[in-house]
């Protein structure tokens, strides 16, 4: 269980770097106009993705344990 969570946090953490890099980089472009900016543009959605969903699972854990906390 802990292992687990350990490894979500390393691949939110991952993902939460990826997105900060590239969402960076998608502010400052004006249109997709060469194979690095798509290229850009993959990456952000291939960390969004993992980062909503690893995002909304650690929350469901925390709350589940956080409830369990209260109740005992």
């Amino acid at each position: 269980m802990i292992n687990t969570t350990l490894k979500q946090l390393a691949v939110l953490a991952i993902s939460i770097i990826g997105l900060y890099f590239s969402g960076l980089n998608l502010v400052t472009i004006t249109s997709v106009e060469s194979l690095l900016d798509a290229l850009n543009v993959m990456i952000f959605f291939t960390c969004f993705f993992p980062f909503l969903i690893l995002t909304i699972n650690l929350a469901i854990k925390f709350f589940k344990s956080f409830t369990k906390l209260i109740v005992h």
